[in-house]
C-alpha cells in the first residue's frame, strides 16, 4: 500500500491547458520549457547579423584606407644607372654616377643623352652632398646596374663604398661590381656602339664572363658577406678600357680582408673558376696537342668538385679535386681523331692544367686570399685544428695540391 501510495505521489503532475482549436490537453508541468532554447537562437542569429554587418563595413572602408607610404614619383626624381669610386693621389675620393636623360619630350633612342656626374670628398658621404649641390632633383639609386672601384682604392680599402651601398634603401641586389686599374670614372665615358647605355653594356659584357666561366660572380652584398665572414675571402673581376668604346675583362683582383692584396691575369682566372665553386655552363679551353701537333680548342663541363684536407702533427694537406668531360671542336686541318688520339689529348691537357693550376694556388697564397673557401672547409669538418692554428698565418704556407682528371668524350668535328 505504501509502494502503491509513493509511485502515486512520484507521478508526473498533469495540468489540462487549452489549446488553440478549444480542446484540452494534458501538459507535463517538470517538462522542460523550450521557450529559453528558441530565445538563444533568436539571439545567435542577431549576433551573426552584427557581424556580418561589421565585415560589410570594413570591406566598404578598405578602398579609403589603402596607400602607398613610400610614394616616388619618376618626375620628381633622377636615375642612377651605374657608379663609380676612385682614390685620388689626395686621398680624396671622387664619386661619379651616369644619369641617363631624354632631352625630347617624345622618348627615343636619338633624344637619350647619359651625362657623368662627379664630386669629390674626403669621404663619400662628403662626394655625395657635393654632387648633390650640382643635380636639380633627388637621386634614385634603385636602377643601378654597375658598381666600379679603381685600384688605388681597392688596395688601400674600399669598404666605406660597399657601406654606403647598404645604407641606401633603395639599392638594388643585382648590382655587378668590377676593379678598374686606372679611373674608374673614366670607365662609364665609354660609347660602345650597340649600347645606347653604358651601364647596359658594362652589365652584360660582366653577366657573359660570368657565364661563360671567364670569371666569377661578385656583387656589393655578395663581396660585403664574403669580407665579413672568417674562413673565405672574396676575388673581383678586373676591367680596363680597350679604345673608346670598348672595355675588355682582363682578370681577378684577389682580396685579402678589406683590401686588395694580389691579381691574376685573365688566363689564370679561367682556371680559377675551374677550382672554385663557380660551374658556368662550359669552359672554353685552347691549349696545344703534341699529340695532333697543332693548337686545339676544346668545350669542358665540370662534373664535380671536392676538396679533400687530412690534418696531423699540427698541419695540413689539401687535394682539390675536379673531374671534367671535354668536347673536342676545333682544330687547324682535317685529321682522323679515334678514341686513343683522344686520350693523348686528353692527358696532354690534363697535365697542362694541372700545373696551370698550381701557379693560381701560389698566387692566391702569396696575397693570403683564400677565395676558393679552404678555410670554411676546415672550419666545418676539422674545428678542433681550425681552433687550434692561425689561419692567417699557415694559409700561405699550406700544401694544396690540385688534381683535375679530363675525359673527351667525343671529337664533335666533322672528319
Amino acid at each position: 500500500m505504501e509502494s502503491r501510495c509513493l509511485a502515486i505521489n512520484q507521478a508526473p503532475r498533469l495540468h489540462r491547458s487549452i489549446c488553440a482549436d478549444g480542446h484540452y490537453r494534458n501538459t507535463d508541468r517538470n517538462a522542460p520549457d523550450d521557450r529559453p532554447e528558441q530565445m538563444a537562437i533568436r539571439g545567435k542569429g542577431g549576433s551573426n547579423m552584427k557581424s556580418q554587418a561589421r565585415s560589410m563595413l570594413l570591406v566598404l572602408l578598405l578602398p579609403c584606407l589603402t596607400g602607398c607610404w613610400d610614394q616616388r614619383e619618376l618626375k620628381e626624381i633622377r636615375i642612377e644607372q651605374a657608379e663609380a669610386f676612385d682614390m685620388l693621389e689626395n686621398n680624396k675620393i671622387r664619386f661619379t654616377i651616369t644619369i641617363p636623360t631624354n632631352k625630347s619630350s617624345i622618348p627615343s633612342q636619338s633624344s637619350l643623352a647619359v651625362p657623368s656626374i662627379g664630386a669629390e670628398g674626403r669621404t663619400i658621404n662628403e662626394a655625395y652632398m657635393e654632387m648633390k649641390k650640382t643635380v636639380s632633383q633627388d637621386l634614385d639609386f634603385g636602377k643601378v646596374r654597375v658598381m666600379l672601384i679603381n685600384k688605388r682604392f681597392a688596395e688601400k680599402g674600399f669598404y666605406p663604398a660597399l657601406e654606403s651601398y647598404y645604407r641606401e634603401a633603395h639599392s638594388p641586389i643585382n648590382v655587378k661590381m668590377a676593379i678598374v686599374d686606372e679611373s674608374a670614372g673614366d670607365m662609364l665615358k665609354l660609347k660602345a656602339a650597340d649600347r645606347s647605355l653604358v651601364s647596359e653594356y658594362l652589365y652584360d659584357l660582366l653577366q657573359s664572363g660570368e657565364e661563360n666561366g671567364l670569371i666569377p660572380q661578385a656583387s656589393p652584398y655578395l663581396i660585403a658577406s664574403l669580407i665579413t665572414n672568417r674562413g673565405i675571402e672574396a676575388a673581383i673581376p678586373i676591367i680596363n678600357p680597350k679604345g673608346s668604346d670598348r672595355a675588355k675583362l682582363s682578370g681577378l683582383a684577389l682580396l685579402h680582408g678589406k683590401r686588395m692584396t694580389g691579381e691574376l691575369n685573365d688566363k689564370e682566372s679561367i682556371v680559377f673558376v675551374m677550382l672554385s665553386k663557380h660551374n658556368p655552363d662550359y669552359f672554353t679551353v685552347t691549349v696545344h696537342a703534341d699529340a695532333l701537333k697543332a693548337n686545339v680548342s676544346l668545350f669542358m663541363t665540370r662534373d664535380n668538385r671536392s676538396i679533400s684536407i687530412k690534418t696531423g702533427n699540427g698541419s695540413a694537406k689539401v687535394v682539390l679535386s675536379a673531374n671534367f668531360t671535354c668536347d673536342l671542336v676545333e682544330i687547324p686541318y682535317m685529321v682522323h681523331v679515334d678514341e686513343e688520339l683522344l686520350k693523348k689529348v686528353g692527358s696532354e691537357l690534363e697535365q697542362r692544367l694541372n700545373e696551370e693550376a698550381k701557379v693560381v694556388i701560389k698566387k692566391l697564397q702569396q696575397a693570403s686570399c683564400d677565395a676558393l673557401g679552404i678555410g670554411l672547409v676546415i672550419k666545418a669538418h676539422h674545428n678542433r685544428y681550425w681552433k687550434s692554428v692561425n689561419w692567417d698565418t699557415i694559409y700561405p704556407e699550406m700544401d694544396i695540391e690540385p688534381n683535375f682528371k679530363v675525359t673527351i668524350d667525343k671529337s664533335g668535328i666533322m672528319e
